[in-house]
């Protein structure tokens, strides 16, 4: 192991250890209780085999490369030979600290910080992991896709991912976490974007339904750089997932869409963040969901304007739909803003299906249940219409139907 590396997981594992899990006292963390779970009782386990046992929602999706994680080793990697040419490295994070030495310590464990138990578990002992570079002024025409599943019950998955992509480059990458087996997974991802960089991050969760899930993913942006970040909720026993983006070059810009679907008693915690760090700056942020029979969702948004941030202008909304009398959902959207030429705003919702638009499909022939439909599809039109790839965006509006009807 390089001696850097070897440092920094050391001062991983004393944050770690100097750190106890979260609990309802912790304000990140009033409405996720970690109570009962046992996460020393999960066991670290090598991922035989090199294909999914599981299908995913995006399932044959055209790539220019693949990589796959299951357990604690990635199992498979593939990259076209002209993205290869065109100097893209696709790699296990585990190769790329001997074969990109000086780009892995320049970036991993530079953009996520250790204040998190989670992050500092990660971060002190992930194991094979996906490094992605894409070099100045290319352009990867097909995504590329990363795949992790936990390959046994009761197993535990942990993985780090690394992005870093150049001035003026351009690439989609799907990152999917498939059904698998139930048990424990811990993912952190660092995506880097050059100066007139454009990337569109595609992030699916369809886990077992008794797997416990956190995840965190925070990305720096340069000058007029631009993130399209989307994300797709659905599996799970209960989770929380961390979204940061910095905005620290002027003229940069992040476009970030969340769409969710739980039911039973799923429970989703998602915490997301826009720190504007320069001046000129946009950010656009939505997050929709809906909710059956006992499930919980809680969506935490902050926005944040440094000093010297101006010509800020941000914008957060969550919005949640209750397709049951036990389903619950709490939206906390926040400011904190240190410039006085800004524009930032937010909007937050929590409300059942309209009594009377159902009444006015029904008196027209549609059964309840395709009334309930259509309402829950326009719900989410808005948001699917964000997303540009059509092939993504149609499997997201399947995936999100599957689960609401």
């Amino acid at each position: 192991m390089a001696a850097w590396l070897d440092e920094r997981r050391s001062e991983a594992r004393a944050a770690l250890a100097s750190t106890p899990l979260p609990t309802l006292k912790d304000e990140n963390w009033r409405y996720t209780s970690l109570r009962g779970i046992d996460f020393d009782g999960f066991a670290t386990v090598s991922g035989a085999g090199e294909s999914l046992r599981t299908a995913t929602v995006l399932g044959d999706l055209e790539t220019a490369g693949e990589l796959v994680q299951r357990g604690q080793d990635v199992v498979h990697v593939r990259l076209d030979d002209e993205t290869r040419a065109a100097g893209v490295v696709l790699s296990s994070l585990d190769d790329a600290v001997e074969t990109h030495t000086e780009l892995v310590d320049r970036h991993l464990g530079r953009v996520l910080d250790l204040r998190d138990r989670f992050i500092a578990e990660n971060s002190a002992t992930w194991s094979g992991g996906a490094f992605v570079y894409v070099p100045a002024d290319v352009t990867v025409g097909l995504p590329l896709r990363l795949v992790v599943e936990n390959p046994e019950a009761g197993a535990r998955t942990l993985w780090r991912t690394l992005v870093v992509v150049g001035a003026h480059a351009r690439v989609t990458l799907v990152e999917e976490l498939a059904p698998g087996e139930p048990g424990y997974l811990n993912g952190a991802l660092e995506l880097v974007l050059g100066d007139g960089a454009e990337v569109d991050l595609v992030q699916t969760q369809e886990l077992h339904h008794e797997s416990y899930h956190f995840t965190a993913a925070r990305a720096e942006i340069a000058r007029d750089a631009t993130l399209r970040w989307f994300s797709l909720g659905l599996g799970g026993k209960l989770g929380k997932a961390r979204q940061e983006s910095r905005l620290g070059g002027p003229g940069s810009a992040v476009r970030a869409t969340g769409l969710y679907a739980l039911g039973e008693r799923q429970h989703l915690d998602l915490d997301t963040s826009q720190e504007h760090a320069a001046p000129n700056a946009t950010s656009d942020l939505a997050y929709k969901g809906a909710l059956r029979g006992h499930a919980r969702s809680v969506w935490r948004g902050i926005i944040k304007v440094d000093e010297g941030a101006q010509g800020t202008d941000a914008f957060q909304e969550n919005r949640n739909l209750l397709l049951s009398g036990h389903s619950h959902a709490d939206s906390i959207p926040g400011l904190q803003i240190l410039a006085n030429d800004v524009r930032c705003t937010h909007a937050a919702t929590v409300s059942r299906l309209d009594s009377e638009l159902l009444f006015f499909l029904m008196a027209r022939g549609f059964e309840r249940s395709e009334a309930e439909k259509m309402l829950v599809t326009a719900f989410y039109a808005d948001a699917l219409a964000r997303i540009e790839n059509l092939a993504v965006r149609e499997r997201f509006a399947a995936a999100l139907a599957l689960r609401t009807t």
